[in-house]
């Protein structure tokens, strides 16, 4: 008999107490038949995302740094899995999304990440990044080219993880560097089914042309090498 493995699912979260208990029981209702941790890597909330946490006897983890690079990086020194599934408070999942994950890992992918679609005006935002994006010829997204971002659900063997040094501690765009070593040093993949949803409230509170434009600049600016603590200043947290 096959022995599945662990998997850590570390959710990056401040000042969620809407939304903790909705994603813990997401996770909980998986199909997946291994064993699975939850630990909530919280930035500092000043709510009831602790409390409301702890009272469904999760791991909670209170980052001395606030910062999801910090977070994650913290909360992977306690986690216990085999892989580590790092998501964002304001995710859905769809109830195969771990069975999924592990069978990618099965396959020899050392991790990865999902293809994803916004809770609501999912079109209007897909449609405004394939036009900023220039995607007319290539039609392929970062994601299809191993680049993934927090809302793709990173997800990468402990032990790859390790060996990588886990994020670079730096205030924006730890994801995108992050999946950049990834997949120059390790096979990854993008799950493309089941979709993770996430949410359209940034879309939705800072503008749908905003929003995207400011992705886009910020992706590029990074690139050319502008200090991501100059970047940080430029996209607040919106609640």
């Amino acid at each position: 008999m096959q022995v599945l493995p662990k998997i850590s699912a570390i959710i990056v979260a401040l000042n969620e107490e809407e939304l903790i208990r909705q994603i813990i029981n997401e996770l909980r209702q998986q199909d997946y038949e291994g064993e699975l941790e939850i630990i909530l890597a919280d930035g500092g909330s000043e709510d009831k995302t602790l409390a409301l946490a702890q009272k469904e006897g999760i791991k909670v983890l209170l980052s001395p740094t606030k910062g999801r690079a910090w977070q994650m990086n913290a909360a992977a020194e306690i986690a216990s899995g085999d892989i580590l599934f790092f998501v964002h408070a304001d995710m859905r999942f769809r109830e195969n999304t771990l069975s999924a994950l592990a069978r990618s890992i099965a396959k020899g992918y050392a991790g990865g990440g999902f293809a994803n679609e916004f809770d609501t005006h999912n079109g209007r935002i897909k449609q405004l990044g394939h036009y900023l994006n220039f995607r007319f010829v290539d039609k392929r997204e970062q994601s299809d080219k191993g680049i993934f971002y927090g809302d793709n659900g990173i997800f990468v063997l402990t032990h790859a993880f390790k060996k990588l040094e886990g994020f670079r501690e730096i205030p924006i765009m730890e994801d995108y560097d992050f999946s950049r070593r990834l997949r120059n040093e390790f096979r990854t993949i993008k799950i493309k089914s089941p979709r993770i949803i996430v949410s359209s409230r940034r879309h939705l509170k800072a503008g749908f042309l905003r929003t995207r434009i400011q992705w886009i600049l910020i992706r590029i600016l990074f690139k050319w090498g502008i200090s991501p603590h100059f970047l940080s200043k430029c996209y607040k947290n919106i609640r």
